[in-house]
């Protein structure tokens, strides 16, 4: 055979191997260029489905805080049955985007208009004691919720946002405005339009080429909160998408273009298709689409260990943040306690001003530990307004007292401008006001280093019986830059975060005062040149009870102090017994301290154990028993109690004495068989009210006049020998750091001067 032959046939041979590789090649590039195709479908719907998942929560917020503001609205009606007509009208002027009304029970209004079942099923639901959210396609969304009469539901108060308004109040954004958004009925029906959108969008939405994936869309919302598919049309390739909405019955729904969800990612599949025959290319993209499958594989177990870290960072959440109402309100239990024994005890003028000092800064830590738990309540959408008559001096005279010598010690000028025509007498819930107020003012002199803070209060006179009432803080510090605003808002954010970072804050502030002036009718405003300095203010609306100035705030501080009346206890029971238990002997000290003028018989133990043997020897009456104790804690003691039948005290009321106050810590120990609940620090009054509501009837004898002032001049050597006494008691459970210690030693030693 000639050379040329052979090489021909070696150079056909190799071609044929060639031309088989190339076609198996192309082959191979085709398939894997489908299953690229498939793989990014699959993840551009993962991360659309996300979106919509997240949309849908934020849209579940917004109307929740439209059902708490109204069940706010509701609890004022409820407080104030009398006033309700001057209540309604100063509802009606600060509400002029929506319209509000109330129905009676036989379907006629009260005020505003009558609004027909028929339009709106969900005011049947609210007759029977539901918040609802209802929609109309001509009307427009109903909020309702149920007005009490005790424990009979006599009214339901309504908010009707109009369907023109509808948008523009709750209306969705998805992908920066890009991607279409809006909020159907279970049956389908259009809620809450599209944002921005012409009646080509809403026709192209509810068109057959859209529509045709919903039913597969829908289907698996049953199993998945968040679904989402791609479909081809006329007009391109869109991503269909829909979302459950938390607590309601909405569900959310949209469309967005493929190249907006890829987000660039089809560049990849384009380059793919051109030069898949290649063949390095083809091995690049064989690599590729093994690490893609193999990823594809683990994504399932991925997404069960992401569940499973969720579920055990919720847990440590809770975890930390009981410990944290534990740690921390059990000492100021002992402080508080021993504080109210102070007040209660002396009649020294001085002293008294002192103790109530003491009093006012505890209390104003307390409510500092309590951010985190309030967010965490906001959180879980179990925070309540409670309103209440209180006095706006007091208010002024504690933020002021707090502030003016924190600001002072970083050299800075602290200016009050309180209107002292304000009336004094105002109806609101005062401790939220004063949180709001109290943030505001900390993260002014925190981001303030020279200059001054401003607290403004002045007011407006609305309708008969109410005002507007204005407060704004000012300061000369920081400022914000513009694209800082949003961030400010969120939980856990600080602005700014190189220049701040040695300022302390866990960033929660703003965010909690955001969410509880929208509880109250309210916003935040802020306005702010950086570099220059900062305004947040707000107006929130308050019922006035007492219409008479309020004139000097410190004045009417000082005349409030000494107008207080001595304690007095609101019953004795001296045939009455109960046990105190918990493993801090100053807590006990503390309880029994709080009850000694009830002349109720009180034993304490410092353990469970012990405390089963006392039960097993006397007949108790009532049980306070506290849950966190090394060995056998309070509900482990409460189950072994309850087990032993023949114990004289295994069906008597037992109540939990604890420093646990995070939301849902009361429906947890009355699941676990406890009659009540009350938290440390003790309020005194409260636990008068709890023994009143759980002692036997025919041992309390009510009081009927209040308790003679006990003068510092009775006090005899004895007095003082167990004054000396419980300073070392002091002295042993808080240690000698700080001035802690010397400030309370100093207030008990000054009445035997």
């Amino acid at each position: 055979m000639k050379i040329s032959n052979i090489k021909a046939s070696v150079y056909n041979s190799r071609s044929a191997v060639n031309i088989v590789f190339i076609i198996v090649l192309l082959a191979v590039g085709l398939l894997l260029n489908s299953r690229i195709k498939t793989l990014l479908y699959g993840f551009v719907e993962g991360q659309v489905s996300r979106q919509a998942a997240t949309i849908a929560e934020k849209m579940s917020k917004e109307l929740n805080t439209e059902i708490l503001s109204i069940t706010y609205r509701s609890a004022i009606f409820q407080q104030t049955p009398d006033r309700i007509e001057q209540a309604y009208d100063a509802m009606v002027n600060a509400n002029t985007d929506v319209r509000i009304g109330i129905l009676a029970t036989d379907g006629t209004a009260l005020f505003g208009e009558k609004i027909n079942t028929a339009d709106f099923p969900g005011i049947q639901s609210s007759f029977r004691g539901s918040k609802v959210i209802s929609y109309n396609a001509s009307k427009g969304l109903l909020f309702t919720c149920p007005i009490y009469n005790g424990q009979n539901i006599k009214y339901v108060f309504y908010e009707l946002c109009p369907k023109p308004m509808i948008t523009k109040r709750f209306s969705a954004s998805c992908y920066d405005g890009m991607g279409k958004a809006l909020v159907l009925s279970r049956n389908d029906e259009l809620i809450i339009p599209f944002e921005k959108a012409t009646p080509d969008d809403v026709n192209f939405f509810f068109g057959e080429e859209i529509s045709v994936v919903f039913p597969n869309i829908t289907k698996e919302l049953g199993v998945s909160v968040a679904s989402s598919k791609r479909v081809d049309t006329s007009q391109g390739e869109f991503f269909v998408f829909a979302a459950e909405i938390p607590e309601t019955d909405f569900y959310l729904a949209g469309y967005v273009s493929a190249d907006v969800a890829a987000e660039g990612a089809y560049n990849i599949v384009n380059l793919v298709t051109r030069v898949f025959g290649l063949i390095i290319v083809l091995f690049i993209v064989g690599s590729v689409y093994l690490i893609i499958t193999s990823s594809k594989i683990h994504e399932n177990d991925e997404l069960l260990r992401a569940k499973q870290i969720a579920e055990e960072a919720s847990r440590a959440k809770s975890d930390f943040l009981a410990n944290m109402s534990h740690e921390i309100r059990t000492p100021i239990n002992a402080i508080l306690g021993m504080d109210e024994m102070i007040i209660r005890e002396y009649d020294d003028p001085d002293l008294r001003q002192y103790a109530l000092n003491i009093r006012n800064a505890g209390n104003t830590l307390l409510s500092i530990i309590n951010d985190i738990l309030d967010f965490s309540k906001i959180e879980s959408g179990k925070m309540e307004l409670i309103p209440v008559v209180y006095d706006l001096s007091l208010v002024m005279y504690d933020l002021v007292s707090m502030m003016k010598p924190r600001a002072e010690s970083k050299g800075l000028s602290f200016i009050a401008n309180v209107n002292s025509n304000i009336p004094r007498g105002l109806f609101g819930d005062n401790i939220r006001l004063k949180q709001c107020i109290l943030n505001l003012l900390t993260n002014a002199v925190k981001y303030t280093q020279k200059g001054s803070v401003i607290l403004t209060a002045d007011y407006e006179n609305t309708l008969d019986g109410y005002i507007d009432l204005r407060i704004s803080v000012k300061d000369t510090g920081i400022g914000i830059k513009p694209e800082d605003m949003e961030r400010m808002f969120s939980p856990f954010e600080r602005v700014d975060e190189e220049r701040n970072r040695t300022i302390e804050g866990t960033g929660l502030g703003i965010s909690i005062v955001k969410r509880l002036l929208a509880m109250m009718g309210s916003e935040l405003k802020v306005t702010s040149e950086y570099g220059r300095g900062s305004e947040f203010s707000f107006t929130v609306r308050q019922e006035v009870r007492d219409d008479a100035p309020m004139g000097d705030y410190e004045k009417s501080y000082i005349h409030s102090v000494e107008s207080e009346q001595t304690y007095h206890e609101q019953f004795t029971a001296p045939d009455a017994r109960i046990l105190i238990v918990d493993d801090i002997e100053m807590n006990l000290t503390v309880a029994a301290g709080l009850l000694k003028n009830t002349e109720i018989r009180i034993d304490t133990a410092l353990s469970a154990k012990n405390a089963l043997i006392h039960t097993e020897k006397k007949d108790y009456d009532v049980i306070f028993i506290d849950d966190r104790m090394p060995g056998m804690g309070g509900t482990e003691m409460l189950k072994e109690l309850r087990s032993r039948k023949k114990n004289p005290n295994c069906t008597k009321p037992c109540i939990v004495l604890t420093a646990n106050a995070i939301a849902g810590a009361r429906e947890s120990y009355i699941k676990a068989g406890f009659e009540d609940y009350l938290s440390k620090p003790i309020d005194a009054a409260e636990l008068e009210k709890m023994l009143l509501r759980y002692l036997p009837k025919d041992k309390i004898v009510m009081s009927r006049k209040l308790a003679e002032p006990k003068h510092i001049e009775e006090a005899d050597s004895t007095e003082t020998q167990n004054t000396e006494k419980n300073i070392e008691e002091l002295r042993k459970y808080i240690g000698d750091e700080g001035g802690l210690y010397d400030a309370v030693q100093t207030l008990m030693k000054r009445v035997h001067k």
